[in-house]
Formats: structure tokens, C-alpha cells, sequence
């Protein structure tokens, strides 16, 4: 039994200390500790929850690629269910680690990226999912412009 050191509550705007937390949390439990730290920002983006940048580098024209310069980024404009931003962490691990180690899948998220999917919902009890589908009062907050009409 591991210790939890992301304990779910109600809603939340997730700041850099807890991510992080998650995020050594996560890859030990669920990535065998393989990931290695990554840079985390926080986010004011309307158009995400999460995402996992990095660039490809070709070292010469023919050489192998590398990807590398990696960064974490979590969106703090809405204030989520907990468990949804645990979930976004999780999801944008995938990404990490498929990148990482340069692993081909079929698309995005493709056969690949729901195979761990799926192994990570079974083993820790998570809802990792492809997208998520705001509610009315989250478009609101994030469109205000939409609202007054």
C-alpha cells in the first residue's frame, strides 16, 4: 500500500508543489520511476487541460532524432474536480513517457497511449480519458465574452 500524497478533494486550482507531488507519485507507482524530472508551468491557456511540450532534434541531417527539452504544463484558469486534475497529470504522463522513449504509436492517442491507459485506470481506480467535455459554467469562465451575449 502506498502513501497517497494527493489527497482528492472537491475542487481545486493545482499549483507547481502539487503537481509535482503527483507527478513523483505517479511515476513510481505507475511508470516504475522511469520518467525523469521534468520542468512544470502552470498554465492560463483556454484551448487545454494539460499538455506536454518538447522539441526534435536531428543532430545531423540523416542522424537520429532526439526529443528532448521536455515541459509539464497544467492549466490553472479553472478550478477542477481534484480527480480531474490528477487524471490530466496522469494523461499528459502517457505522453511523457511514449515521447520519451520514442515509441511509434498509430495517432495521438492512439493504440498505444490506450493500452496504458487502460492499464492505469485498472490498477489505481483513475478515469484517465481521452478528453474531457466542460460544463456550461466552465465555458462561461473561460469565454466571458460569450456569456453577456
Amino acid at each position: 500500500m502506498s502513501i497517497v500524497l494527493c489527497p482528492l478533494s472537491f475542487s481545486m486550482f493545482p499549483t507547481i508543489p502539487y503537481i509535482q507531488s503527483c507527478f513523483d507519485e505517479y511515476n513510481a507507482r505507475f511508470f516504475a520511476s522511469s520518467l525523469p524530472p521534468i520542468p512544470i508551468k502552470l498554465s492560463n491557456a483556454r484551448t487545454f487541460l494539460g499538455k506536454v511540450t518538447f522539441t526534435r532534434r536531428r543532430s545531423w541531417l540523416f542522424g537520429p532524432v532526439r526529443n528532448e527539452n521536455f515541459v509539464l504544463r497544467i492549466n490553472t484558469r479553472l478550478d477542477l474536480p481534484e480527480e480531474l486534475v490528477q487524471d490530466t497529470i496522469l494523461h499528459e504522463m502517457i505522453h511523457y513517457y511514449i515521447a520519451l522513449n520514442h515509441l511509434r504509436d498509430t495517432s495521438t492517442h492512439g493504440r498505444l497511449f490506450r493500452q496504458h491507459m487502460k492499464r492505469i485506470n485498472d490498477e489505481g481506480n483513475r478515469h484517465i480519458s481521452i478528453s474531457y467535455r466542460l460544463s456550461k459554467e466552465q465555458i462561461a469562465a473561460l469565454y466571458p465574452e460569450r456569456a453577456s451575449n
